[in-house]
């Protein structure tokens, strides 16, 4: 494929580059906001209307709308202590006022006295809002323990979600 019909799918250019920075400094945004536990930081990565989800494990399992999700996160919070999340192969796409990211995330903590371990992949589409980019929709999918144990090389550094609990992207 040439360059030509490559630009046709996914934005070229150093404006492209610009928005995928734009977006990589989000996401960094994003994963320090849910290691500081930090609700109000997480309100102001994602777009504040009902029309946002949120698709993760726990009951239900999806959330629309930004109260239930900050709901879901407070939840959480409440739950889980000592979190440290990290993300690794973030891939970002744009398009337009569009974007959308892949990465691969890794959470440690404590529920109560028990460690807790998780890991996963993760998308979340970003839409420009006022100039910034904000997240209009997550879905967090965490890897079986067993086949984490399987793939892992090293401890995993941390990530979103676990417990079957929002991960907080990213």
């Amino acid at each position: 494929m040439g360059l030509a019909a490559a630009c046709a799918f996914t934005a070229c250019g150093p404006d492209a580059a610009q928005d995928e920075a734009a977006v990589r400094a989000v996401i960094d945004r994003e994963v320090a906001a849910f290691n500081g536990e930090d609700l109000k930081a997480l309100s102001e990565i994602w777009a504040q209307n009902e029309e946002i989800t949120l698709v993760d494990v726990p009951p239900p399992g999806l959330f629309d709308g930004w109260s239930r999700i900050a709901g879901a996160f407070r939840d959480f919070f409440d739950r889980v202590s000592e979190i440290h999340l990290t993300v690794d192969d973030v891939r970002i796409r744009v398009s337009g006022d569009i974007a959308y990211a892949t990465y691969g995330w890794a959470m440690t903590g404590k529920v109560g006295e028990r460690p807790l371990v998780d890991r996963g992949r993760a998308t979340a589409v970003y839409r420009r809002v006022d100039g910034g980019w904000r997240m209009v929709h997550a879905h967090y999918s965490p890897v079986p323990p067993a086949l984490a144990l399987e793939t892992e090389t090293e401890p995993p550094a941390a990530a979103p979600g676990g417990e079957g609990q929002p991960r907080g992207g990213s």
